[in-house]
């Protein structure tokens, strides 16, 4: 399954890592990505429950060598009423995935009742 590559970024990638090495039960990491650039992510259980705290993940560039700046934006919001675009992203490739059933089932647990996981 292809996803957003213009939401991605080395930073996201490595984030999602973290969860997941932090978090062993995580079967994988809920996102969602806000107007502004940032994401919102946390690991998610086999039964779509949300694991360990929720991460803000800068959409702002970093110089080289630095953090990335804080978003003005993020600062004077929690973000949540800026989604754009929600998701899991599964680690491994598409043959480790779990069953679309499944995966559709955690994110109705994470998201709610109207997820859906679009077609690749």
């Amino acid at each position: 399954m292809e996803e957003k590559t213009n939401f991605r970024s080395t930073t996201f990638d490595a984030t999602c890592q973290t969860i997941l090495s932090r978090q062993p039960e995580a079967i994988g990491v809920a996102f969602k990505f806000l107007d502004c650039g940032c994401s919102m992510l946390c690991g998610v259980s086999a039964q779509g429950d949300a694991l360990g705290e929720l991460i803000h993940v800068s959409g702002q560039p970093a110089k080289k060598g630095k953090k990335p700046p804080i978003c003005f934006i993020c600062k004077k919001d929690s973000g949540l009423d800026r989604v754009v675009w929600e998701g899991i992203h599964w680690p491994g490739d598409e043959s480790e995935l779990p069953d679309k059933e499944l995966r559709v089932a955690i994110g109705r647990n994470v998201f709610g009742p109207a997820y859906i996981e679009p077609d690749a």
